[in-house]
């Protein structure tokens, strides 16, 4: 009887999560698709452009996923308080969080033009460096849209509303694609303009994806009753305070990710443009499968952060663990489907055979890859429900910088171990510091999950 009760649970909880979770990574492959069209544009113009975008995109990535991560601390916050029934402090969140975001936007667009200059000490080719700084001047200017579109995002998800990240990354991805077409291969009497062409389209994109975002807001009666666009508010450094100390946090575990990745592909940037080519198109293949569990561990933050905040803990430390099996379940099916025919995975982005042989060699490894990536991103994205963001912070900087890259840097550029591995090396620096980052992470969801059912009475089981 009890095996049915669990049975039944799984399966119930199971459906919740992804009636939440399948919009959600729907949404999340959309935006991560927009910057895999713009690698799949640049690479069918030349290696060359692939080459500038890898440099420009891999630094742009890191300013803006280090601001979405403070943003992004809003989502468990409007969880709780949709779940405990407050609309004022909704309200005021909201508010506080737009202003936050426009500020730390601008912060941010100043932060690129500002490194533009050094790209010239990278030891890329003078086209690859020239490439690369026109991409980043162009998009700095979409970074104020990013904190207003991430705002909105994370308004309505943790509202349980996911129309709007649904129905917006659907058409902008859609938009994406044709302005790539237009801008980087000169269509409708537009010059062509390679991957400074991708750099004018995301800039277009964020600006309308912001105005949706707040036609959205205004037009919704759930949202539009809140009023949050019609008062000024007065500025709430405590509020403020709050949101940066549960986000910066979060922050830094992308930071520590990404920019782990982003580093690499600099220091891989002077073996040429075929390695750096396939860094990132290997790259944007593992992101775009990654996001599906993503977008499941989203959905069970946003399920745990409300049974949280209703008073449940025990039904949200199961709604944990049903989350979790789903995702790391995604992951091996998707990396298996990889491996299969990993081929025809990489002609959609590139035709040089060298970039697609070295890429090919990358993806044997896909299943394991993702699993584990998988395993520390879902368990990173359940741990904000319990808003516990500075201990996984602090084993992802562990994993990545005092582990992953210390092992592949000796492995890729060095004679340390023997004759250097190049790109290989730097990937299995990468494998290394993942698998170290999933055995924490997990290991402290069971020390949170422990915590919260110790209190815990049975009655508060129900869903």
């Amino acid at each position: 009887m009890l095996v049915n009760k669990s049975f039944s649970f799984f399966g119930r909880e199971a459906l919740h999560i992804m009636r939440l979770g399948i919009p959600l990574m729907i949404a999340h492959v959309a935006m991560v698709g927009l910057e895999v069209v713009d690698t799949m544009m640049a690479g069918q113009v030349s290696s060359t452009e692939l080459a500038g975008l890898a440099v420009g995109a891999n630094i742009w990535l890191v300013i803006e996923l280090f601001m979405g991560g403070w943003i992004s601390a809003t989502t468990p916050r409007f969880a709780r308080l949709k779940g405990a029934g407050k609309p004022s402090e909704i309200r005021h969140e909201a508010q506080q969080a737009m202003l936050m975001a426009l500020g730390i936007g601008t912060l941010a667009m100043l932060l690129i033009w500002s490194i533009v200059p050094l790209l010239s000490h990278l030891g890329t080719s003078p086209e690859v460096t020239e490439t690369a700084q026109s991409y980043l001047s162009i998009i700095a200017w979409g970074m104020p849209a990013s904190g207003v579109i991430w705002v909105m995002l994370c308004l309505c998800e943790g509202c349980g509303d996911i129309r709007y990240s649904l129905g917006s990354s659907l058409i902008v991805l859609a938009l994406n694609a044709v302005l790539d077409y237009i801008f980087v291969f000169g269509k409708f009497g537009m010059p062509a303009m390679g991957a400074v062409g991708c750099a004018l389209t995301t800039l277009s994109i964020y600006i309308l994806w912001a105005l949706m975002g707040v036609a959205y807001i205004e037009t919704i009666p759930e949202f539009k009753a809140l009023k949050i666009f019609r008062s000024m508010p007065r500025l709430d450094f405590q509020r403020w305070r709050a949101i940066f100390m549960l986000g910066l946090p979060i922050s830094l575990s992308l930071l520590a990710e990404e920019g782990f990745f982003s580093v690499t592909a600099l220091l891989i940037a002077p073996l040429g443009t075929e390695p750096l080519g396939a860094h990132q198109i290997t790259l944007q293949i593992v992101a775009l499968v990654l996001m599906l569990s993503l977008g499941l561990g989203q959905a069970t933050s946003i399920r745990l952060s409300s049974s949280i905040g209703s008073g449940k803990p025990l039904l949200a430390a199961r709604q944990a663990k049903v989350g979790l099996t789903i995702c790391l379940s995604y992951a091996f099916v998707f990396g298996l489907l990889i491996a299969w025919k990993p081929g025809l995975v990489i002609s959609l982005f590139t035709k040089d055979s060298a970039i697609a042989n070295v890429s090919l060699a990358m993806l044997v490894f896909a299943p394991l890859f993702l699993l584990i990536d998988s395993a520390q991103a879902s368990v990173a994205q359940i741990l904000r429900g319990f808003e516990d963001t500075k201990v996984p912070m602090l084993f992802q900087v562990f994993g990545y910088w005092c582990l992953g890259f210390p092992l592949g840097y000796s492995l890729g550029a060095t004679d340390f171990w023997g004759e250097s591995y190049g790109i290989y090396g730097y990937w299995s620096g990468f494998l290394a510091g993942i698998i170290v980052s999933a055995i924490l992470l997990n290991i402290r969801l069971q020390i949170m999950l422990g915590r919260l059912i110790e209190p815990a009475t049975p009655d508060l089981l129900t869903d």
